[in-house]
């Protein structure tokens, strides 16, 4: 049997101790409650990354219109200012028809739930009273994007146009009760549409809309 204060031995020993300490004293004593980007000197240096990142990301994130306008047309290649304001234009006079027929089927795609709800709410009110909503679209005086930003990985673009409506309500004896057959009338509407940035298909939806006329 060897013996135990061999002095081969004991500069093994202490080589073992002082490793140990100088390991303890870099990583330090975990008791499971740590905070990970605290356990070390670097914690500092990651945080700061992380933080430096963050303001990066939002400094470079478009603000004015024609900065969000040009960010989309690099991020979407079949995207134009024109071409959206066309599409926008006939999705306008689409959801205007089917919203007075009461059949909101075909346009349930492009419209939000809200805005179909509150589309739905509207319809049944009126079957309800036996009344009947006509809305022809006689011209655009105007349509043009007014405001443009990415909100929560989704760009907002609203637009607003200026038409020309021949716009009326009849009751139960197809007589007018409100607005005119012959008159049309000019309106001013801004509908928010929304896209997710993930989506690559040229589908956007209606979220919102204001007028006044």
């Amino acid at each position: 049997m060897g013996n135990p204060f061999d002095p081969f031995n004991l500069i093994l020993f202490l080589i073992a101790v002082v490793g140990f300490i100088r390991l303890r004293m870099i990583l330090g004593r975990r008791t499971g409650n740590e905070d990970p980007l605290k356990q070390n000197k670097y914690a500092s240096r990651v945080s700061a990354d992380i933080e430096s990142l963050t303001q990066s990301k939002q400094k470079n994130q478009p603000k004015t219109k024609d900065d969000v306008l040009l960010f989309l047309s690099d991020e979407f290649p079949a995207f134009n200012k024109e071409g959206f304001v066309d599409g926008a234009s006939n999705a306008y006079e689409m959801i205007l028809k089917n919203y007075a027929d009461g059949d909101l089927k075909p346009i349930k795609n492009i419209i939000s739930k809200d805005v179909y709800n509150g589309f739905n709410e509207a319809i049944n009110e009126r079957k309800s009273k036996n009344k009947r909503l006509v809305n022809e679209l006689i011209a655009f005086d105007k349509a043009d994007i007014i405001e443009a930003k990415i909100e929560r990985k989704s760009a907002l673009l609203t637009v607003e146009f200026y038409s020309r409506i021949i716009t009326y309500v009849t009751d139960e004896n197809d007589q007018v009760i409100e607005g005119s057959k012959d008159n049309p009338v000019s309106v001013i509407d801004q509908w928010t549409f929304k896209k997710a940035l993930k989506d690559k298909s040229p589908s956007w939806q209606l979220i919102s809309t204001q007028s006044e006329t």
